[in-house]
């Protein structure tokens, strides 16, 4: 704690639901009160989401300062604009959907005014307004009255929103933090998880349709096959809520993992793979880091500011099946150089990005926007 400071009362927003957004949303829940802060969650959980609710609660017991993560799955999107208007406001950008939408092609597209002309549409309705110019146009009109400082997890997505409306707010860059205590290297043995012997890959993450390729785990999947010709008794275990995918030779699907059976799955396993195609700061890479284990990622949004290719891990561009098959069996048949890139992988994540280091940088803004 900030010798001398004051309790600072926060109120975290964050809609219900689980995944990277949440977890970094959770993490001033563990710093926060060693740091003299007073952190109240928003919505409850029990409550349904009522906008309106939400804003009488906070003006019936104001905070010093309100920290958005995710609310427009639950709230309409204008409720950033109205927070802001009532009080301070801090909002970490985890995804692109501010400017666009979830498809691939929006993760690292740049053209943020209008959105015409989006391959993610059919050609009939790439040049008139349709769904996704709407939403931008709707958006762009909040984004620009809002008032707010921006916390972006990696640089990638600094830059990435530099292009926008979003350019003209004040912002700061403060990375995922990741419990470098819990998340540590070990030994668990396969059986636990219902796995064999033998080199073991592994990937957490979801995949909520059959349409959804934004994790790349039908990149995998095509690649996985190359991998197992060159490594045979090597196993792909898919931890997380997958649809549309069933498990085949030489690949189990675990189903969601509990978040206390999570960290001893990173110990199990020999490397984390995570074939992403659209990403801003993905927490699995971070734990798995913490856990010691090398990541076989892609050139993708802030995958190459977690691994450090060719040291603590090594990238391939995003979609290159054969590229992928490579590099995971040359990982998965070489233990001196997984060793070594688990060491370095374990020392990065402490040092780049300990919770220690993410609450000293939080509350430092915090207290100055105060």
């Amino acid at each position: 704690m900030t010798t001398g400071a004051s309790t600072l009362r926060l109120a975290v927003v964050n809609q219900h639901d689980e995944g990277g957004a949440t977890a970094a949303a959770k993490e001033v829940l563990a710093w926060g009160p060693s740091r003299g802060i007073d952190v109240r969650w928003f919505p409850d959980p029990k409550s349904p989401d009522d906008a309106a609710d939400l804003l009488a609660q906070l003006a019936a017991d104001p905070p010093d300062l309100v920290h958005v993560h995710c609310w427009y799955q639950a709230f309409d999107y204008e409720l950033l604009q109205r927070l802001g208007e009532r009080l301070p406001v801090v909002f970490t950008v985890h995804d692109v959907y501010v400017v666009n939408q979830y498809g691939v092609e929006c993760w690292e597209c740049y053209r943020n005014a209008l959105c015409f002309g989006c391959p993610g549409l059919e050609m009939t309705r790439r040049w008139r307004p349709n769904y996704r110019t709407i939403s931008r146009w709707r958006k762009r009109r909040v984004n620009r009255r809002t008032r707010v400082h921006l916390i972006y997890p990696s640089e990638w997505m600094r830059r990435r929103l530099s292009r926008s409306e979003w350019a003209k707010h004040p912002s700061t860059v403060i990375p995922y933090s990741i419990d470098t205590d819990r998340f540590s290297p070990g030994e668990v043995p396969r059986a636990a998880f219902g796995l064999p012997d033998g080199p073991l890959a592994l990937f957490v993450g979801n995949m909520y349709s059959a349409a959804d390729h934004r994790k790349g785990v039908p990149d995998l999947l095509l690649a996985w096959p190359a991998v197992r010709a060159q490594v045979p008794d090597a196993t792909l275990a898919i931890a997380g809520r997958v649809e549309g995918i069933t498990s085949s030779e030489g690949v189990q699907l675990l189903g969601e993992i509990g978040g206390d059976r999570l960290p001893d799955l990173y110990r199990a396993a020999d490397l984390l793979v995570l074939p992403t195609r659209g990403d801003n700061l993905p927490v699995a890479v971070l734990e798995a880091a913490a856990s010691g284990l090398p990541a076989v990622g892609t050139r993708v949004g802030g995958v190459p500011e977690e691994v450090l290719d060719g040291k603590s891990g090594l990238l391939v561009s995003p979609g290159d099946e054969a590229a992928l098959a490579a590099e995971m069996a040359a990982l998965l048949s070489d233990p001196s150089l997984r060793t070594s890139f688990g060491r370095a992988a374990r020392e990065h994540a402490v040092t780049r990005f300990s919770r220690s280091a993410s609450a000293r940088d939080h509350e430092r803004l915090y207290r100055s926007l105060v």
